[in-house]
């Protein structure tokens, strides 16, 4: 049997799983915000404040900008890495990240934009530097990008940070004025969380569940869509396999 939701519920019903149907004021619990949300986007587009920022401030506009960078550098209470775009998430959600940073690396590793970056021994060298000095940005180091630079040409040594950092071998320390400093996932990430070990069905239910419970409804490109770490078969295939799970329903 079909459930059928109004128009108007299916907004009301989404605007309340966003956070978006209260007024936003009150005491602010900014880690319950954002395990709610699942994670939040950064971006660089800045009207006002940056993007992030408005996220939050809608939900709760006790939230002040410096209250997400001190969750990131100093209490280590959120981590950065790849959903759809660089976002920040809870750092118990950690263990069941760990299959994005292996898709990122397989995807990124078959990429000609990344053909250029600096080899294994550059890289490990670059790793070795940040060990000894500590986080350290990409205006540290300095490698040629041959010929001349395009508006999105990034050079050798940015590529290996990146691709370092998307396959979780580096982690974000801290942002400054939105520049990213890498450093050593281990002196990031708690051991407990590193070595936790959470099977790959596992992290899809934990996603897929995750997922639904964020949009309240949706076809399985949204549940997809949402964290961006798994393909559109294993979704479907979730979903065969979890329909007693789930409730079917028509949205006006």
């Amino acid at each position: 049997m079909v459930l059928k939701i109004s128009n108007r519920d299916a907004r009301w019903l989404w605007l309340e799983a966003q956070g978006l149907s209260r007024t936003p004021t009150g005491t602010l619990d900014l880690m319950a915000l954002i395990r709610r949300l699942g994670f939040v986007q950064l971006d660089t587009l800045r009207v006002v404040a940056r993007a992030h920022h408005h996220i939050l401030w809608s939900r709760n506009q006790n939230y002040r900008e410096p209250m997400l960078g001190r969750l990131l550098a100093e209490e280590r209470a959120v981590f950065e890495h790849f959903t759809h775009d660089a976002s920040v998430l809870p750092m118990e959600f950690y263990p069941f990240w760990r299959r994005q940073f292996h898709r990122l690396e397989a995807s990124i590793a078959s990429r000609d934009w990344f053909r250029n970056m600096s080899d294994a021994k550059a890289r490990a060298a670059m790793k070795s530097r940040i060990a000894r000095e500590g986080p350290l940005s990409t205006s540290a180091f300095d490698t040629d990008t041959g010929g001349k630079r395009k508006m999105w040409t990034r050079p050798p040594h940015k590529l290996a940070l990146d691709y370092m950092w998307y396959a979780g071998d580096l982690s974000t320390s801290h942002r400054r004025n939105f520049t990213k400093f890498y450093d050593l996932t281990e002196r990031i990430i708690p051991a407990h969380l590193r070595s936790q070990t959470i099977s790959d069905a596992e992290q899809i239910d934990w996603l897929c569940t995750g997922a639904l419970d964020r949009l309240i409804f949706g076809n399985a490109g949204d549940i997809k869509r949402f964290w961006g770490a798994m393909s559109l078969t294993e979704t479907r295939s979730w979903l065969d396999e979890n329909h007693a799970r789930t409730i079917p329903v028509s949205v006006q």
